[in-house]
């Protein structure tokens, strides 16, 4: 007497259930000929979108954040209309700024955050007058 039989299942009743186990893993009747599927694509064929987070992407956006409550909680620095990116641990600034002095002074708030590498200057200065 086996562990199966001791069980109350016949050798060969078993061995039917896992050849059809088998033959359900491998597709069974549905996929008989059929050619294989992406798993990576819908039933009308276009790619699932996929979502990639990173811890990279994940410590930009924390910079970004810090970054940009900075550049709003300096005592002299009006920035609404400056923009923040970051890449990699690299802060642009982009936007309008009133004058070299506002410019220098959003570059300096950006570059004290711990964890920024380096910060691009691509601000314009906004001349006077319409």
């Amino acid at each position: 007497m086996n562990a199966w039989t001791s069980r109350g299942i016949a050798a060969p009743a078993l061995a039917g259930a896992v050849g059809l186990v088998a033959w359900l893993g491998a597709g069974g009747p549905l996929r008989a000929g059929a050619p294989a599927t992406d798993p990576d694509r819908t039933a009308e064929g276009r790619p699932l979108p996929t979502i990639v987070v990173t811890a990279q992407r994940l410590a930009d956006e924390q910079l970004r954040t810090q970054v940009e409550r900075a550049l709003h909680d300096h005592p002299t620095l009006m920035s609404d209309h400056l923009d923040v990116s970051i890449k990699d641990g690299v802060v642009t600034l982009t936007g309008m700024v009133f004058d070299e002095w506002d410019m220098r002074m959003a570059r300096r708030a950006a570059k004290r955050i711990p964890g920024v590498k380096r910060v691009v200057n691509d601000m314009e200065i906004e001349q006077g007058g319409e």
